[in-house]
């Protein structure tokens, strides 16, 4: 054995004086060596200088390779990863723990604030937060999966080793956690605190395997680590600060009994370290006994506060080795090379030593082989070098790379896009992947209100088209608007205060002009404006579309709320039964005598009175009176709100121009008028005897509810399609959209009409398996989910959304609701998730963000299954799949053609990262179809094989799907065999 020490490794102040290394660690290729220090820097080192001498003293051969200096407190542990060592850990007393990676395309440089010259560059790519105190201790799971960390708040963090999201967290010690250690076999991960006990935990479920704590029971607490060491055959553990009375040891306790086998003895101080050389050897029993009467063993360092280092055979009683007193202070860390020839060791007083052994002096090493086959007892099973053998796969991985670089440059792109400000079109017909959250927004296939806002004044934005319009939209400096329209509102908008200085200059005192959202006199016919950071829509905000014409601002940064308008337009339902049962003649019908507005005290109750003239007079949407209840509505068990009665309700843009729909409503004896217009110009006019509440329509249809149940329905110039259709109750929602007619009624039944065919696609299915039952602890009714808005796709396919965020659509062949979106799997923070969010600006990533946004009140209760991927939970079923399944469902049931294109190549990853052949086949099968007119390729037969899903090409697809399955190359078998069979059908198509 032999000591290097050099003189010229270190950490130094500003004052060059040599501070204390608390970590060291050599990089996996053996050529690096990592330290941590006080003063908040991380080195690496090359080792050969370190080694030899004679290359240390060469100019050319570098000693300091890099320094890393982005924490803001000591750096306490520093870890490589194991393999290919792409990542550096580092953990700091400043609680965080960051990620480092070399940037390889580093030409080199000066480390700013300092004359030290980086040969290489590692850069931080993650910086992960969650401990709340020092992180004092790192470790990577042998096949780098996990990470686990632990520190001075006296928890254990468990990481994902790919994506660095917080797996778990482990809180069941009571004192400081100083080290931590996986199991070779990655079955255990064993940690050891200041509460005197070392912990197993089983990684299958995160619980407590094993607890030892009578080899510490009179162990001081004074050390700043107890870094332990698992064995690398995976049959002990070896923990540092055990005592025996007054003498301090290294127990060691054996795998399965977690029993004390044996105990190192020797050191005169407390033990801060421990460390098992990674290779296993081939051991002699005595130095003169016959070579063929060698065993296996184990090799183990140990480090003490008595400034001393040891190394032993585990299976003796005394040390093979023991350096005394190479340091003035205390071993806080020690690392072994990759070879098992080299042990680092750093100190307390800021140096580090090498210790050199000759490759036979421990004995002959065990093969790579041997080594596996000892872990295999314990079940750790080794995936066998994946050998590439075809050019289709050469030809996909490269199609893979390509694609990713893309989709990196593109995100990138889009980061640095400039926010466009400017006013948006919002005549949405054309789109059918958007979602207009305000209410009474049919006019795009998803129908009308979704999430409720507050209501808001209105904006109101008119084109200048005159030359007096274009002078009023000009500065007061004479600079040009650089907006072609202007914005005005009732309120008067003040002049600003022009000042000149002694020296001739203007200036001009800035105002806050509140405009266009302080507006205290909503317009009847608003028009739609957009910014970056709100949306102004001139749609109902009642829970369906039309009661009213009031305008809504959405604002990105602020939480939507349902009651509020629900307490202004609709009537709750009766929440009980009163004593002798209901009187259908009083529900609903109270009425006070101020309920009726100006409007209708002043208006005539003859229906010529009512003219154009009159129409455009800007009215203001006021309650007359609550609406009649339906005698159903006592006896059904499901019982939606009522919407009250207004004198006047609007519908704008039907043809996403100028095509209104207008409805009057008048005291009892008098019947509703209700109006298209374009412009000044009136298309049609009908009268019904019962009182409006619902309207909507679009440019070829519209439809209008009323109280008492019933429905009409005209065509574009006003013809009555059907006559008049009676619900048994009133409408709680009414929509349309494209050829497809929506009513949900009081008492929960959903009905859908195809109007262009005029026959019933969905015929009173109840709402009520969606809605969630209250426990009844008496006779009366409890309030249970509520429905908050529903919508009709350009598939005719329904979608409601409840109070508690969930979506649900209608299966119309399997006669069914199924829920296409459950806010539980939404994480609070997005930010964080690698995979399973969807495409932004889709139906499914719009109920994401609202429900992420608005609140629900079970938001992300099962966010964390979405980042489990099933690597911690080995056996166990794979949720993340099992939700990207449900999405795919879901975006093919909403008719999202975007978002299924997304979910499908996530979906196709995660296959691939888990190797699930099962999956992969199902997934080929379905999109590749039949090879001919015969039934194969899972007994389908070409006829009933339909080769487009939402007018994608599912061929298309999966020639995209192949090349993401590519990324695997265990798989490239299965990838092949679909290649060739797409391209030989291809040629055959």
């Amino acid at each position: 054995m032999h000591l290097a020490k050099p003189s010229w490794l270190g950490h130094f102040d500003d004052k060059n004086q040599r501070t204390s290394i608390f970590s060291v660690h050599v990089h996996p290729d053996g050529s690096r060596l990592a330290t941590g220090g006080l003063d908040n820097k991380i080195k690496l080192w090359s080792t050969a200088s370190i080694i030899d001498a004679n290359k240390a003293d060469d100019p050319s051969v570098p000693r300091l390779l890099c320094t890393l200096g982005l924490h803001n407190g000591s750096v306490l542990c520093v870890r490589w990863s194991n393999k290919d060592g792409r990542y550096l850990a580092s953990g700091s007393d400043d609680q965080l723990i960051l990620i480092w990676e070399w940037d390889r395309s580093w030409s080199g440089g000066s480390v700013f604030g300092s004359g030290e010259h980086n040969i290489e560059n590692w850069k931080p790519v993650k910086r992960l937060s969650g401990h709340q105190s020092d992180v004092v201790d790192l470790a990577w799971s042998r096949n780098n999966t996990h990470l686990a960390s632990c520190g001075l708040d006296s928890l254990v963090f468990i990481w994902d080793g790919k994506t660095f999201e917080k797996l778990h967290k482990l809180d069941q010690h009571l004192g400081f956690v100083k080290g931590v250690t996986w199991d070779p076999v990655g079955e255990y991960l064993a940690t050891e605190s200041d509460d005197k006990t070392v912990k197993i935990w089983r990684t299958t479920d995160w619980t407590v395997q094993a607890e030892i704590s009578e080899p510490y029971a009179s162990s001081p607490t004074t050390t700043f680590y107890r870094r332990l060491s698992w064995s690398p055959d995976g049959s002990h553990v070896a923990t540092a600060n055990g005592a025996q009375g007054a003498v301090a040891i290294a127990a060691i306790f054996n795998r399965g009994e977690w029993r004390t086998d044996i105990s190192l003895v020797g050191h005169d101080s407390a033990i801060e370290v421990v460390a098992f050389n990674p290779v296993i050897f081939m051991i002699p029993d005595s130095d003169d006994a016959d070579p063929n009467s060698e065993t296996m063993g184990s090799v183990c360092a140990v480090g003490s506060q008595d400034h001393s280092i040891s190394v032993w055979v585990t299976r003796n009683a005394r040390p093979l080795f023991v350096c005394q007193k190479p340091f003035d202070h205390s071993v806080l860390d020690l690392a072994w090379s990759p070879d098992g020839t080299q042990l680092y060791a750093c100190s307390y007083d800021g140096t580090v030593v090498v210790l050199l052994f000759l490759n036979k002096e421990f004995g002959t090493r065990v093969s790579e082989e041997e080594h596996e086959k000892l872990l295999s007892k314990y079940g750790f099973t080794v995936k066998e070098p994946i050998i590439l053998e075809s050019t289709t796969q050469l030809n996909l991985e490269s199609d893979y790379a390509i694609a990713k670089r893309k989709e990196k440059s593109d995100r990138m792109a889009n980061m640095m896009a400039p926010t466009d400000s400017t006013t948006v079109d919002m005549d949405i017909s054309t789109s059918e992947t958007s979602i207009n959250l305000a209410s009474g927004s049919n006019t795009t296939d998803f129908g009308s209100s979704t999430i409720l806002p507050h209501p808001l004044p209105s904006v109101e934005t008119q084109q200048s088209t005159n030359d007096d319009d274009n002078e009023a939209s000009k500065n007061t400096n004479g600079v040009s608007s650089t907006s072609s329209s202007s914005t005005t509102t009732n309120a008067v908008i003040p002049q600003q205060n022009v000042t000149v200085t002694k020296d001739g200059k203007r200036r001009i005192q800035p105002q806050f002009l509140r405009g266009s959202l302080t507006s205290s006199t909503p317009q009847l016919q608003p028009s739609i404006s957009s910014t970056s950071e709100q949306i102004v829509v001139t749609e109902s905000s009642t829970p369906s579309n039309g009661p009213t014409n009031v305008p809504t601002i959405l604002n990105n940064h602020s939480k939507s709320s349902s009651e509020d308008v629900l307490s202004s337009e609709m009537d709750a339902p009766s929440r009980a039964l009163p004593p002798g049962g209901i009187s259908t003649l009083v529900i609903g019908n109270k009425r006070s005598a101020s309920s009726a507005s100006d409007l209708t005290t002043q208006s005539s109750n003859k229906r010529q009175n009512i003219s154009r003239s009159q129409s455009e007079v800007e009215l203001q949407p006021s309650v007359l009176r609550s609406s009649l209840v339906s005698p159903s509505v006592a006896m059904s068990q499901v019982r939606l709100a009522t919407h009250k009665v207004l004198n006047y309700l609007a519908k704008d843009r039907l043809d996403g121009a100028t095509l209104k729909l207008e409805c009057y409503n008048f005291n009892e004896n008098t019947p509703s008028q209700i109006m298209c217009t374009r412009g000044r110009t009136t298309i049609w006019f009908d009268y019904v005897p019962s009182a409006v509440i619902l309207i909507t329509g679009h440019s070829q249809y519209s439809a209008v509810a009323c109280e008492d149940g019933s429905i009409y329905i005209y065509s574009s110039a006003g013809r009555r399609l059907l006559p008049v259709i009676m619900l048994e109750s009133s409408a709680s929602f009414l929509e349309i959209c494209r050829d497809y007619l929506l009513v949900l009624t009081q008492v929960g039944l959903l009905s859908i009409w195809d109007l262009r065919n005029l026959k019933a696609i969905v015929h009173s299915v109840s709402i009520a398996p969606i809605l969630s039952s209250a426990s009844l602890n008496s006779d009366d009714f409890t309030s249970s989910v509520s429905i908050i808005s529903a919508h009709v796709r350009s598939n005719g396919i329904p979608l409601l959304i409840t109070s508690t965020n969930d979506a649900w659509c209608y299966h119309f062949d399997m006669h069914v609701w199924t829920r296409v979106y459950d806010p539980r799997y939404t994480s609070k923070d997005s930010t964080g998730s690698e995979i399973g969010e969807v495409n932004d600006g889709g139906i499914l990533a719009t109920l994401e963000n609202y429900a992420r946004q608005g609140g629900a009140r079970n938001l992300g209760s099962l966010s964390h299954l979405r980042r489990l991927g099933g690597n911690d939970t080995p056996g166990q079923p794979n949720h993340l799949i099992g939700y990207l399944e449900n999405q795919l469902i879901s975006a093919e049931l909403v008719n999202s053609p975007v978002e299924y294109k997304k979910l499908l190549f996530q979906y196709a990853q995660k296959i691939a990262d888990e190797e699930a052949e099962y999956r992969l086949h199902e997934l080929c099968i379905q999109l590749l179809g039949p090879t001919n007119n015969t039934d194969d390729f899972g007994g389908r037969a070409k006829s009933n094989w339909d080769p487009f899903l939402m007018g994608m090409s599912k061929r298309q697809l999966l020639e995209e799907v192949l090349t993401v399955l590519s990324s695997n190359r265990s798989l490239q078998r299965h990838v092949t065999e679909y290649k060739n069979a797409l391209n030989k059908v291809l040629n055959l198509d």
